[in-house]
Parts: C-alpha cells; structure tokens; sequence
C-alpha cells in the first residue's frame, strides 16, 4: 500500500505543483497532508460518471438511441420488473442497504477467509443487529465488462443475478431468513422478459466513451 504523507507529495514536483494550483488557499503545513489527497480524490472521482449511455441520450429526447426491444426491457425494469424501487436517480442506484442473501466472496476468483464483520455487511459496521447482512443498493451503469456481480462476487453475469432477483430463493444460508429485505420476493418474469432486462442494463445503460 502506498503511503501517503506530505513528504512524498514534496519529493515530487509534478505532484506539488497540482497541489499547490488546486489549493492556494490552504496554508503549506496542511496542503500536503491525507484529508487534501483524499479530497482531491474525491473531486475526481465524481467526474467519473456515464452520461453519454443510451438511456440518457434518449432521455435528452434522442428517440433513436433506444431499439424498440431495449423500450421494452425499459419499461420492464420501471414496471413489473419493480428495479426502480431501490435503483433510482441519476445513478440508478440508492442510498439504501437490503439483505440479498448472497454469497460473501465465494469462488475461484477470490482468496482468503471472510470476517464476520465483513459477512454482516452494513451491520459490521454499525454493530446495530437490525443492519446485518445488509448492503448499499449499486448503480448500474457500465456494468457490462465488471465480469463479476453481487457484494460478494457470486454472479458472473448481469442475467444471472436479474434471474436471482426474480426467483427470489437466497444463496447464502448463513443469513437468516427475518433478515431478508421485504423486496426480496418473486417477480414472475419470463424467460423473455429476463432477457429484455439484461438487454436493456447492459447496452441502454453503457456509456462506451467512460474509460
């Protein structure tokens, strides 16, 4: 892990200048310190968002951006499909935590053992019982090349998890059934209509300009 510290932001004088043009105003002795960094961080990770996908070209009124199979799994995900329910906004995410009963971190593509902190999700971190298992609702876009879903990893493709979201049967037997979010129930979509929602999140909602 890379250390950050004021000394090797002053060894570096690529690094001090942008420090110094981002915050003038900021006396020397704090400039160079994490809370900057962190915050310099932050500032660009907020520019780093899709907004040329499908979707948004046709909610700017582009009626071409969208075919007429991926209008349709549109309005499967804000109709019966309910998606809309916790992935809303801008982001087509939430600021809310649901238990999923996923797998934690499980398969091949992961080493190492799990916490029980971890395991509990929202619930490690607050230690209030009522958040255990629980987890911050994702955006959807540019998911596509991700190449793994869920918290934990356990959903290799976007129709594998929109088909665990339909059946609504938990993976993870460690989380108690009462703990279980009250969206996590059955859709009874078709085979058909899963396949409309899994178009319409991976290509309506891919900004292939985001790198």
């Amino acid at each position: 892990r890379l250390k950050f510290d004021a000394q090797m932001i002053e060894n570096n004088a690529t690094y001090k200048l942008l420090f110094d043009e981002a915050y003038p105003d900021i006396a020397v002795t704090e400039r160079y310190t994490k809370l900057y960094g962190a915050l310099a961080i932050a500032a660009y990770e907020r520019i780093v968002v899709a907004s040329e996908a499908p979707f948004q070209k046709w909610l700017h009124g582009d009626n071409e951006a969208l075919s007429e199979t991926e209008k349709q799994g549109a309005m499967l995900f804000f109709g019966k499909g309910k998606c809309y329910t916790c992935h809303s906004g801008p982001g087509l995410n939430g600021m809310e935590f649901h238990a999923l009963g996923m797998n934690d971190l499980s398969g091949s593509d992961f080493h190492g053992i799990v916490d029980e902190g971890t395991k509990k999700g929202r619930g490690g971190f607050t230690k209030n019982p009522d958040d255990d298992y629980k987890f911050k609702t994702p955006q959807l876009y540019n998911l596509t090349d991700a190449g793994f879903y869920g918290h934990g990893g356990s959903f290799k493709s976007i129709r594998d998890i929109i088909s665990y979201k339909n059946k609504a049967i938990q993976e993870n037997t460690e989380v108690p059934s009462n703990k279980l979010s009250e969206s996590f129930t059955p859709l009874n979509l078709s085979e058909t209509e899963i396949d409309l929602l899994t178009l319409f999140v991976e290509n309506s909602l891919y900004d292939a300009n985001l790198k």
